[in-house]
């Protein structure tokens, strides 16, 4: 007969497989809420977040989606390749315009690494160090006001297809290597250039997995045929002016000079992570010290690494530290700095923070977990007053509003800023084609926008008199 434990010990069991699953979902859930809260009343950020919701929008007008355009002329301005505006296209389709159909891609991101972290520390050690890794991802990503996981941008995508290449490469197996090469091409037709990060932590995988000289090429395939196609989709449409620009202006100019204002020193990123993430810093300095303590005295270290660390283990998070420092030199290297462009490295900082949690005694485990959970119900309330505080510009308002009018025709007098053009796109019902940015045409069935004070309109009806624009309507 089959051993069976006592019940009451099974009971035990169960009431502990209880809580902690009840606290996981709570957890989630306070990790998901913020992000997804008040996500429709942030307003549309300038530059990055505007072009990418009109391209969007005027790509899928179009039907053209290897091309991006912006106010009806081919943008060689945002230098990235489709796939950034593809999710967002595809988004829209299936939910109609909106706010919340444009950032839904962004949020799914963030759901699938909070996901993929769990997992992955969670299968590698244990539940505990899964919750670890999730919680420290989120004393950061709720510090983020800027190209986070609220917006309309590449930035999210990237994160999580660079998160997911950097997991596939501690398995270390061929097939996996293979699988990270794809996603490095997956983060390149992301973000351009700044997939190029991955090329230290990928050849250091590549030393690692096999000594066989079909490694490298199997690898350099898989990352490069999707590339090369989608260079020759482009040039087959548009011709070469697009890639062209992607290297003289995106990686050459701006490696090499400080481009568009953007003057900050060479240790911008370092002060940086310590004046944002401050949070993340005390975790990391606690883990740094307790992790040194339990290598060099063996009563601090976990059971289970009493003799040491496996050499498996010490490679995994060897590939771990050459990936984090692979951003941060490289782009500390280049010329044009901006805060935003290290935000990869800070998801596998926090599963090498876990690496170094899952070697420590129950009693320091405890310490940093407590520690983490403070820093995590700190930067949660600032997160949730931050998101509970936001409210769009009365303009969105009046252009709700004015969607339910005949119109055929927009008519903005003057300049409009690129995140008004994307408003314009986002909550007008007309096509991208029926906007244009002069002098007054005198179209009938036309919303004319006119800077606040700027006059009356001449045969038009007043629809709205707000902040900074007055909407009159021609009939």
């Amino acid at each position: 007969m089959s051993y069976e434990p006592p019940l009451l010990a099974q009971n035990r069991g169960r009431l502990g497989s209880f809580l902690y699953r009840s606290f996981a979902i709570v957890l989630l859930g306070l990790i998901l809420i913020p992000e997804f809260y008040h996500i429709s009343s942030q307003r549309i950020e300038a530059w990055d977040e505007a072009r990418h919701i009109g391209s969007a929008y005027e790509m899928l007008f179009r039907h053209d989606y290897v091309v991006n355009y912006w106010q009806g002329k081919k943008d060689y301005w945002n230098l990235k390749p489709v796939l950034s505006f593809l999710p967002i296209i595809l988004s829209v389709k299936l939910f109609g315009k909106g706010l919340m159909a444009a950032r839904l891609p962004s949020l799914l991101g963030f759901v699938a690494i909070v996901l993929g972290l769990y997992q992955f520390a969670a299968r590698k050690f244990s539940r505990v160090e899964g919750l670890y890794a999730i919680t420290l991802f989120s004393i950061w990503s709720q510090a983020l006001t800027a190209h986070s996981f609220r917006v309309v941008d590449a930035d999210a995508l990237y994160c999580t297809f660079y998160l997911l290449c950097i997991l596939l490469c501690l398995k270390r197996t061929s097939l996996s290597f293979c699988l990270a090469c794809v996603l490095a091409a997956l983060c390149f037709l992301s973000k351009s250039w700044h997939a190029l990060t991955l090329l230290p932590p990928l050849a250091l995988t590549c030393v690692l997995t096999e000594r066989s000289i079909r490694l490298p090429f199997k690898g350099m395939l898989c990352g490069l045929a999707p590339i090369l196609l989608w260079v020759g989709v482009r040039i087959y449409e548009d011709g070469p002016k697009f890639p062209q620009r992607m290297v003289t202006y995106d990686l050459l100019k701006r490696t090499g000079i400080q481009i568009e204002g953007h003057h900050n020193p060479p240790s911008f990123y370092i002060t940086g992570f310590v004046h944002d993430y401050p949070a993340l810093l005390w975790q990391l300095g606690f883990l740094t010290l307790a992790f040194g303590a339990a290598c060099w005295w063996p009563r601090l270290r976990a059971a289970r690494f009493s003799l040491g660390m496996p050499s498996a283990l010490k490679a995994e998070m060897l590939i771990l530290a050459v990936a984090v420092l692979s951003v941060f030199g490289m782009f500390t290297a280049a010329k044009t700095r901006l805060f935003w462009y290290t935000f990869p490295a800070y998801p596998i900082l926090c599963v090498l923070m876990t690496y170094a949690f899952a070697q420590l005694r129950p009693a320091l485990k405890t310490v940093a977990g407590g520690l983490a959970a403070v820093f995590f119900v700190m930067s949660f309330s600032t997160s949730w007053q931050r998101t509970k505080a936001l409210e769009l510009p009365a303009f969105y308002y009046q252009l709700q509003a004015a969607a339910w009018m005949p119109m055929t025709n927009v008519q903005k007098e003057g300049v409009i800023e690129q995140d008004d053009y994307a408003a314009l796109l986002t909550y007008l019902p007309v096509p991208p084609t029926a906007i244009h940015i002069g002098p007054d045409e005198g179209k009938p069935h036309t919303l004319v926008i006119r800077d606040k004070d700027a006059g009356a309109c001449d045969g038009c009806a007043l629809v709205s008199k707000g902040d900074r624009f007055d909407l009159f309507y021609r009939d």
